[in-house]
């Protein structure tokens, strides 16, 4: 069995994809209360999103479980542009595993995403001056990889592929091609704990010789209605999305103004919210739910309540009508959705595209789940609003 501790949803439906892409059997996994017999396992927390010294907790208590499981592979999947926790989850694991070494190969070339002379780079371009550094939690304010981890040069040792690298401590791998990450895989042994994104992930399948399925279930699967989109995404072009949907008079329900600014909004509020987007659903058979973002201007916001209200309004959508699909984009609006309707598993069954997973709820006869990082595309077929 193949382990993968992810800390957070979206990455770890991913990953997930990538199993079905090789194969594997898969299940998704909130807490490990029962080891599923799969290929596959991985965990899917929401570390990324919890303040330091919960995520660790969190992460110790997972990590000793994985160990007792004592599968052939572990791997620690982490942001690919470094939010979160990152060097202080790593540390943990490395202690509850008993290794010396981390291996963490966060850049994906193929996806424009690439780090070297220690700085990280989308398409070519500083990180800091792309829409990463508008992220609500983990806004980047510089290139240097010491800066996106908040930590100081001694804490991590940055090299290239080419380099003879220490036998301890975290090694923070440079990548500038697709090739590096294939290089990277193949420094994976017993004392290290590999760690970086979904393109070292997928490095590390084909050094295990496993090979890609030929009759892959990608693409055009048609989805199920009625379909509740989800946005959760600060990225430019996830919301000029939504605004040309509504610009089109199309299904769109903004956050009310009132839940917007109110901490703690009457439910009165949340179910009139629920009603209009209900009332869309049934008319369209599709509808969006999005914050507009002139209402949160000048408005002190504590991190995650905009999610938390989502999650509250799904929630109640959902005792209105059957809802066949959620299509949602981010990792921490999907666990706040999620947590909102107490599952613990899931079964990826579709690949969309890469890093949009479908996958059957396990407990939830009829619903489906997709999700998606913000920073990737819907596919045209399934945004055809």
């Amino acid at each position: 069995m193949i382990v993968v501790i992810a800390d957070d949803l979206t990455g770890a439906a991913e990953l997930g994809g990538m199993g079905l892409r090789y194969g594997l059997s898969v299940e998704i996994v909130l807490d490990p209360v029962q080891i599923p017999d799969v290929d596959l396992l991985i965990i899917a927390l929401d570390t990324r999103s919890m303040p330091e010294q919960d995520a660790l907790a969190t992460m110790r208590r997972i990590t000793a479980i994985v160990r007792e499981v004592n599968p052939a592979f572990i791997y620690k999947k982490v942001d690919s542009v470094l939010r979160g926790h990152v060097v202080a989850e790593l540390n943990v694991n490395l202690h509850e595993l008993g290794l010396k070494r981390a291996i963490l190969v966060p850049a994906n070339p193929a996806m424009g995403r690439t780090i070297s002379n220690g700085n990280y780079f989308i398409n070519d371009q500083p990180i800091h001056k792309t829409s990463f550094a508008h992220d609500p939690e983990f806004g980047v304010v510089s290139a240097s990889v010491h800066n996106m981890l908040r930590v100081e040069a001694g804490d991590i040792h940055v090299h290239t592929v080419d380099d003879e690298l220490p036998a301890e401590g975290i090694i923070l791998g440079e990548s500038s091609y697709d090739s590096d990450l294939f290089l990277w895989a193949n420094k994976a042994d017993s004392s290290t704990l590999m760690a970086g994104g979904s393109g070292l992930f997928k490095a590390l399948l084909a050094s295990f010789n496993l090979k890609p399925n030929a009759n892959r279930n990608i693409a055009r699967t048609p989805i199920n209605r009625p379909a509740l989109f989800v946005c959760g995404s600060t990225f430019n072009r996830s919301k000029q999305l939504i605004e040309d949907v509504n610009e089109s008079n199309g299904p769109v329900s903004y956050m009310p103004q009132g839940i917007v600014s109110m901490p703690e909004p009457p439910e009165k509020l949340f179910e009139q919210w629920a009603d209009e987007v209900y009332t869309l659903l049934t008319i369209y058979k599709k509808a969006i739910i999005a914050v507009d973002e002139a209402t949160t201007c000048d408005i002190e916001i504590a991190p995650g309540s905009l999610r938390e209200k989502k999650a509250k309004v799904v929630e109640k959508v959902m005792k209105k009508m059957a809802i066949k699909e959620l299509l949602v984009e981010g990792g921490a609006t999907g666990a706040s959705i999620i947590n909102r309707l107490a599952v613990n598993s899931f079964v990826p069954v579709n690949e969309f595209d890469t890093g949009v997973i479908r996958m059957k709820i396990v407990g939830k006869k009829g619903l489906f789940l997709t999700l998606k990082p913000g920073s990737y595309n819907w596919p045209t077929h399934i945004w055809d609003f």
